[in-house]
């Protein structure tokens, strides 16, 4: 009931649905974290406002379809094609946690690139709009002050997990290209590390601090934690993507992230073993999976002028995680 209310939220908000009236998205991670709050966004809409929307949700897994949704089993890597008309493309496949990078170094690369290729592929065949749900990771390395879109930071590409760094930027150049050689109209949404009541295993740090706080174990930090990154609750995360389809101007990237506290990483994690009555025990360690990455701010004034802003701050989306979590524990 709590996260249906963050779907409410989202889902109610005052955007131009009208433009998502009668039309077909075809989204591929449609069953990843996002990506099923953006098909439970629709599903409301469409149930409460009589939208009409219909998702093909691509997945390796496949689905149960529903009125709003069908699923087609698909790895994004090979090329395919559909008889349905296409109204609207969303790249969101890809591995995102650290682990996943480490594990599956190659298939991280495959799936952003070859993933990227055969669905812009198939948008310029059914004339559809595009976007790409790219990363804050393309920054590289960060600085202390909010990167804005046109920044390029260092990667240092002789390391297994650059792969994906290198591969979302690949991703926005291919794109890029796409809309030179073909005509494609895509926008790109630079997302920031992602937070919520995910059930599936998150290897990223908040993720892990948080299953801590909630099973009333002591969270265990792995550096100082002096780092400071942009962050954004699911709902936030989600609601942006929807905007920038909506709204997002060809051609251009847009930086989503909540509003800065003002917090390091350690902090976030005091303020989880607070809400969970544990405390935080260091245990710095070699971690050969961890980004080096010190700051990662984002700047996301491009995306408020064109009219979006967040729900939550992130301690709000925390306490909010934890309630969720703590009442399915």
């Amino acid at each position: 009931m709590i996260m249906l209310e963050d779907i409410k939220k989202v889902a109610e908000l005052p955007y131009n649905w009208d433009k998502l009236n009668d039309k077909v998205l075809l989204m591929s991670g449609g069953t990843g974290f996002i990506g099923s709050f953006i098909c439970n966004v629709i599903e409301y809409r469409n149930k409460y406002f009589n939208q009409k929307s219909k998702i093909i949700s691509l997945s390796r897994r496949g689905g149960t379809d529903n009125e709003t949704v069908s699923f087609l089993k698909q790895d994004v890597r090979k090329p395919f094609s559909i008889s349905e008309k296409v109204d609207y493309v969303i790249h969101l496949a890809s591995n995102t946690h650290p682990q996943e990078y480490a594990d599956d170094p190659i298939g991280t690369i495959t799936t952003n690139i070859y993933g990227c290729d055969n669905l812009m592929r198939l948008a310029v065949e059914k004339k559809a709009k595009f976007l790409l749900a790219s990363s804050v990771e393309i920054y590289g390395q960060g600085t202390e002050k909010p990167m804005v879109e046109l920044y390029s930071g260092y990667i240092d590409c002789n390391q297994t997990r650059a792969g994906y760094n290198e591969s979302k930027r690949v991703s926005e150049a291919l794109l890029q290209s796409y809309r030179t050689q073909y005509g494609l109209e895509a926008m790109i949404a630079r997302v920031s590390r992602t937070f919520g009541p995910d059930k599936k295993k998150d290897t990223k740090a908040l993720a892990q601090f948080m299953d801590k706080a909630v099973s009333g174990e002591n969270i265990v930090l792995k550096s100082k934690g002096n780092q400071r990154f942009s962050y954004a609750y699911v709902a936030d995360a989600a609601s942006a993507i929807i905007f920038i389809l909506l709204e997002g101007i060809d051609g251009e990237a847009y930086n989503i992230a909540d509003d800065d506290d003002g917090l390091k990483l350690a902090d976030y994690a005091e303020f989880m073993a607070e809400l969970a009555g544990t405390k935080v025990v260091y245990d710095i360690e070699n971690n050969p999976s961890a980004s080096k990455t010190t700051y990662a701010l984002m700047d996301c004034t491009k995306l408020k002028q064109l009219g979006w802003k967040p729900i939550y701050a992130v301690k709000e989306g925390l306490e909010k995680t934890y309630r969720i979590l703590k009442a399915e524990w």
